[in-house]
């Protein structure tokens, strides 16, 4: 929407314009006394200053500080909102006021023209400012509930700063914010630079494939040695070599696949996390997670060796039971050979036998009778 104020000031000088129209029938009057080349250089000098009245009116137009949304602004932050706005709003109406007045030709037109350029400018960047700081608010609240920032971040002065929603700001002329937390000045450049005011979130890509090279030894059962192992270690190295900072960090603070994190090893050596160690610490994590591999695939590799085992000792249990099971039938036929073969006293001998030795094993055992 244009500000009419803004060009009713701007055309203030506007009937100091020559009118093309009139200027051009005065000029058809007298032609006879003006030489065609005069009258070429007046046409062309009407057109321009016809062409920088129209340029000036646009400039005005194009001025989008009554667009400004406030109420989009946290409360606390309107005071100092609106008096940026009314201070640049005054400054833009001066300069309008005073290129309308002036030539394309002067100088300090171009000076006016630079001027309303910069506050138009610096309305979109503030507007753009404060998206931004309600946009990061909300997306660390988010990450914050969803539990995907690092362990590796520190975001206390983060928690510190959001909780208060009385934001003390101070907005620069560019539409820059700097806002003050405790004391301390933080341009809002700081939220998306390595400073205690930005963070990361948990490297998932990293540790899922991790996750994949732990499946492949686990369903492997064979020992990570020899050849394999140099396999491992190639793509273990690849992996962390290519690896942000921030990410390998996550892979060291973060407890994704166990329940203690790297960093608190007694083998982890602080010192590995200074930067003239980068290439020390990706070594040490490569390292690291290679002999959890190892470990993984020796587990699978017992198991699988302990069921080979005992599949070789159910078999051979099963052999020595049938041995058994023919050494009985065959136990079995000789007594019945025998008694087949004996007299009719020796069997009804064997009879009574039969039945007392059952009558005495009856008698010695009933699962019914508490006292036996």
């Amino acid at each position: 929407m244009a500000n009419q104020n803004l060009i009713t000031g701007a055309g203030i000088a506007a009937d100091k314009f020559v009118n093309p129209g009139t200027s051009f029938t005065a000029g058809a009057a007298v032609g006879s006394q003006i030489s065609d080349m005069a009258r070429i250089a007046m046409q062309q000098n009407l057109y321009q200053k016809r062409q920088d009245e129209i340029e000036m009116k646009n400039y005005v137009n194009s001025f989008d500080g009554d667009e400004f949304n406030v109420a989009k602004v946290e409360e606390s932050m309107r005071p100092e909102v609106n008096d940026y706005l009314i201070k640049s709003r005054n400054e833009y109406s001066e300069a309008a006021k005073l290129a309308s007045k002036l030539d394309a030709e002067d100088p300090r037109y171009a000076e006016a023209i630079a001027t309303m350029n910069r506050i138009n400018n610096s309305f979109e960047n503030l507007s753009t400012n404060l998206d931004g700081i309600k946009n990061k608010r909300t997306k660390f609240y988010e990450d914050v509930k969803n539990n995907t920032i690092s362990n590796a971040s520190d975001v206390s002065k983060l928690n510190s700063l959001y909780k208060d929603p009385d934001f003390d700001i101070v907005i620069g002329p560019s539409g820059d914010i700097t806002l003050n937390h405790n004391g301390e000045y933080v341009a809002l450049e700081s939220f998306d630079d390595d400073t205690e005011y930005n963070y990361f979130l948990i490297n998932n890509e990293g540790f899922n494939n991790i996750m994949t090279l732990t499946d492949k030894a686990q369903k492997g059962g064979a020992k990570i040695e020899g050849g394999l192992e140099q396999n491992y270690q190639y793509q273990l190295n690849q992996m962390f070599n290519t690896m942000g900072r921030e990410d390998m960090e996550s892979m060291l603070y973060d407890t994704v696949i166990s329940d203690t994190p790297l960093n608190l090893r007694p083998d982890f050596d602080p010192a590995l996390l200074d930067i003239e160690n980068d290439q020390a610490l990706r070594k040490w994590l490569s390292n690291t997670y290679l002999q959890s591999l190892k470990t993984v695939a020796k587990g699978s590799y017992d198991q699988k060796r302990a069921e080979a085992n005992q599949k070789i000792r159910d078999s051979y249990s099963k052999s020595r039971a049938s041995a058994k099971g023919r050494k009985s039938v065959e136990d079995n036929k000789s007594l019945m050979e025998k008694y087949n073969s004996a007299s009719a006293e020796e069997k009804a001998k064997f009879a009574a036998d039969l039945v007392a030795s059952q009558t005495a094993a009856a008698s010695e055992v009933d699962p019914l009778d508490p006292n036996k």
